[in-house]
């Protein structure tokens, strides 16, 4: 029995007119359903050490934070001994959240891992994958700190001369003195920062996609996405036609199944009261971060992996489009 036409030669004959044309999203399940099991095999072990690396980042995080709910425990106990109302200082609860911050870049590391190993597998399982893992990953991590850079800025911006997060007594521009200008420069630079950071986004959305099936480098596969995306009014809106339902779909989901992972919380408290320490106010943070836990590793199990066979088909169509306009003009 003869093998049949991949995934590349079908969208290189749908291109230039020899084949049935199919719709993105439809050549994307045909993608999955052809190797759907290599690339399900990707996600679980992905998903499995995400779990795995998720959970010892925070039990650091829980050690680093452990002699603060320690105190918090024991100032629960003094103040229901001496029958009096407690709520913990805002100091110990400002240091949890700087450690919960600490420990971000590494969960977006872990974030940025798995997405790079799913999308170069979903390339594979298209047959058009020529990328190597570690340059997808370099473009996720360069386009997470370009995109971001912009926003943060804007927020630094706006911190430091609008709030007293910087100094002791006064801001730079009192609301009083200068209301216009307080106004301008409380709004202004986040607002900006975030144009632009969708701007970016929006244009480098197929550069994982680009350098998983091209298989250029981190830098080359952000210039292509961006002369893909912006090189013609067509592509930049069939690339947010898919993007944006992508994203849609994907935080609806995230919603539905954390709903459906609540009643772990009060499960996990009874659990971590049995067998682990006595103490309340780390069972309680503990009962909030399993069903956020559950619901992002199922989340990035059942979305990524159509999500990014869209994402390198897209990029596919874009690329012969453009090779068939350039072959028209010649």
């Amino acid at each position: 029995m003869s093998k049949g036409p991949t995934t590349s030669e079908e969208l290189r004959a749908e291109e230039s007119g020899h084949g049935p044309r199919h719709g993105v999203v439809r050549t994307a399940f045909g993608v999955l359903r052809r190797g759907g099991r290599p690339l399900a095999g990707v996600t679980a072990r992905v998903t499995g050490l995400a779990a795995l690396g998720g959970l010892v980042v925070t039990v650091v995080a829980f050690l680093v934070m452990w002699p603060t709910f320690t105190e918090i425990r024991l100032g629960a106990i003094r103040a229901r001994i001496d029958e009096d109302s407690y709520a913990p200082d805002g100091s110990r609860v400002q240091d949890m959240w700087l450690t919960l911050l600490a420990c971000l870049p590494l969960l977006i590391l872990l974030l940025h891992l798995g997405c790079a190993a799913i999308q170069t597998a979903a390339a594979r399982a298209a047959g058009v994958g020529r990328g190597r893992f570690r340059a997808v990953l370099g473009v996720y991590a360069l386009r997470g700190v370009l995109v971001w850079a912009p926003l943060v800025l804007g927020i630094l911006v706006e911190e430091t001369f609008t709030t007293t997060l910087f100094r002791e007594h006064t801001v730079l521009v009192p609301k009083w003195e200068y209301p216009n200008l307080f106004e301008l420069l409380r709004y202004g630079p986040p607002l900006l920062g975030m144009v632009i950071a969708l701007v970016l986004r929006l244009g480098w959305t197929l550069a994982p996609a680009t350098a998983a099936t091209e298989g250029l480098g981190p830098w080359a596969a952000m210039r292509r996405s961006w002369s893909l995306v912006w090189g013609r009014t067509s592509a930049w809106f069939r690339t947010v036609a898919f993007a944006l339902p992508l994203g849609v779909l994907t935080v609806g989901m995230y919603v539905l199944l954390h709903l459906a992972a609540r009643p772990l919380r009060s499960g996990t408290v009874h659990v971590f009261l049995e067998w682990g320490p006595d103490n309340t106010y780390a069972a309680y943070v503990v009962g909030l971060l399993v069903p956020i836990a559950v619901a992002l590793l199922l989340t990035g199990a059942l979305a990524l992996p159509p999500a990014h066979a869209v994402l390198a088909v897209l990029q596919q169509r874009l690329v012969e489009a453009r090779e068939r306009r350039a072959a028209d003009r010649t």
